[in-house]
Order: C-alpha cells, then structure tokens, then sequence
C-alpha cells in the first residue's frame, strides 16, 4: 500500500486494520488517546476512506498488512 503514510501512521494502521480501538492503541503506543484519533484522521483523509471497516476491507483486499508494530 502506498498512501503516503508516516512512520507512526503506519504503526498505527497495523493496529486498526486489526480491529484495535483508539484506547487500545493508545495504551500499547504509550500515547495519548487524543493522538491516535488525529493520526487515524490523517491515515482515513490519505486513504480516502471514513471507517475502520473501510481500512479493513482494503488490507484484506490489497494483501498487503503493515508490517513491525
């Protein structure tokens, strides 16, 4: 996939396209919950997409899975 994400967008990514709230994410980053929804944000505006559900269905589509977080 190639959306121009960051490196912490990335991470981030691997984490929703499994399923993982912005809590959960935020606990396992050490980061506040407020950052993973901007970065979630910015990954849906890059992506063109608006859900969690619309991320999934493109990596399972695309095969591709963020890799390293």
């Amino acid at each position: 996939m190639a959306y121009d994400l960051t490196p912490r967008e990335s991470e981030i990514l691997f984490y929703l396209a499994k399923g993982r709230n912005a809590k959960h994410i935020a606990d396992q980053l050490y980061v506040a919950e407020r950052t993973v929804k901007t970065h979630t944000y910015h990954i849906y505006q890059k992506m063109g997409i608006h859900s969690q559900q619309e991320l999934i269905d493109i990596v399972e589509r695309e095969g591709d899975a963020p890799q390293g977080a």
